[in-house]
């Protein structure tokens, strides 16, 4: 069989076109993360998301994905997980990490408060699997935690002690990743009138989730805001059902994606998921994405991986 050849020029203008046609061919199908995010944004879509703690970490060392890894977003993503709960921290010299613990004692095999180290210190350092051996993987920066999940999962980050005094650099980093829509900073309800005063001041819009309690306070924040989302703090032993089942209603009246823990057992989390949530923060991912696509709350919903 002869095939025609090419050269030079046209070879070059030949590449440039197909390669053109390819991305074209491409541009109209939405990505993973999109998929999740239309659902989280419509109202009217009753699919339930599960938001990982730490990503999830049953099988870490199996897996070779600690917690709060960037080998763990891929974990995450095969086991169809939604959103990655992460947690940000702030070196000495200003770089964003990927750390939970008030110490790095438990989650790598150095010492202290990543606060306390340069970031070329916390680059040298291991972590640590749940059982407390060592991996390979590194301590991550917000950065490339991001893109280890770009358009395949959406990101929950909370916002430990002192980092919201450095909003506006987290702001302009999401902003310039292009990844605005697919990241939630959580925060408290006391962090409200900082956090507005920046977007005054033009600081980049980024998606916040305010922790709250009481219907109020929902109404409130979607005035402010206009979230996407919304946390309603429901405790393990929570003792004001009634109260937290207002603030639930009316987070879904006015469109919110309403998360809460998914704390205790199933039947719980139907009565949580009758009432509005549509997103759980889950320490046992797996058993609550089994459990929500059993009980028909995924059925109109699939990403793939």
């Amino acid at each position: 069989m002869n095939l025609p050849r090419f050269s030079g020029r046209r070879a070059f203008g030949l590449a440039v076109a197909v390669a053109l046609f390819l991305r074209l061919a491409g541009a109209g199908e939405a990505t993973r993360a999109e998929k999740i995010r239309d659902s989280l944004r419509d109202p009217g879509d009753r699919t339930v998301l599960v938001a990982a703690h730490r990503g999830g970490y049953a099988d870490d060392r199996a897996d070779r994905a600690p917690e709060n890894s960037v080998a763990n977003v891929a974990v995450a993503v095969a086991r169809g997980f939604d959103v990655y709960e992460t947690d940000i921290r702030r070196t000495r010299d200003g770089v964003f990490v990927i750390v939970h613990d008030d110490t790095i004692d438990r989650e790598t095999d150095g010492t202290g408060p990543v606060e306390a180290l340069d970031f070329s210190e916390v680059a040298r350092l291991r972590k640590r699997y749940r059982d407390g051996s060592i991996s390979d993987e590194g301590v991550a920066t917000l950065e490339t935690l991001l893109e280890a999940g770009r358009g395949r999962i959406l990101f929950k980050a909370d916002l430990k002690p002192g980092v919201i005094e450095h909003f506006e650099e987290m702001a302009i980093l999401i902003d310039r990743l292009g990844m605005a829509d697919d990241v939630f900073l959580r925060t408290s309800l006391r962090d409200a009138d900082p956090i507005a005063e920046a977007f005054a001041r033009g600081v980049p819009r980024v998606e916040v989730m305010f922790k709250v309690d009481r219907a109020e306070q929902v109404t409130s924040v979607a005035k402010r805001f206009s979230p996407a989302t919304i946390q309603v703090n429901v405790a393990r032993d929570e003792t004001d059902l009634d109260g937290k089942r207002k603030a639930i209603e009316t987070g879904a009246r006015l469109g919110l994606c309403v998360e809460t823990h998914s704390y205790g057992e199933p039947d719980f989390w139907e009565t949580l998921a009758e009432a509005g949530v549509r997103m759980f923060h889950s320490a046992v991912p797996d058993r609550t994405l089994d459990y929500l696509r059993s009980a028909g709350w995924r059925e109109a919903f699939t990403t793939g991986n």
